[in-house]
């Protein structure tokens, strides 16, 4: 997944979350790296890490970006598996999106559809 695309997605979903527009209020703009000062300008390009994870050896691709409300500003850090949202003012961190647990649980399952259902199932998100 290309840098914009994490951005466009993450973006789209801390939009929707309520507890982020409580936070830093209406409406809610991002955009990527800002170079401070008197040069606003453009501020599209997003900050990424390219990496790859050391347990399961896929390619994983992690942004930060600025967020900004009526309220306040924010860093997000966002990729794949998780999202985090974290003020500028106090450090607090508001977590989005946390995904880990199902992703392990599926390379654990190794893909069959049974071992899906049985870990579906362990994690709660199974049919009873």
């Amino acid at each position: 997944m290309s840098p914009n695309t994490i951005f466009d997605n993450a973006f789209g979903l801390i939009k929707q979350n309520s507890e982020v527009s409580r936070r830093f209020g209406a409406p809610i703009k991002a955009y990527g790296r800002d170079h401070g000062g008197h040069r606003e300008g453009r501020r599209n390009f997003i900050e990424h890490t390219e990496y790859t994870n050391e347990e399961d050896g896929s390619k994983r691709v992690r942004v930060r970006f600025n967020l900004e409300g009526q309220q306040g500003k924010a860093f997000v850090f966002a990729e794949v598996s998780k999202m985090l949202v974290q003020d500028k003012n106090n450090g607090r961190v508001i977590t989005v999106v946390d995904n880990r647990s199902s992703l392990l649980a599926q390379r654990m399952a190794g893909g069959s559809k049974e071992g899906m259902e049985a870990f579906a199932n362990l994690l709660g998100g199974g049919k009873n």
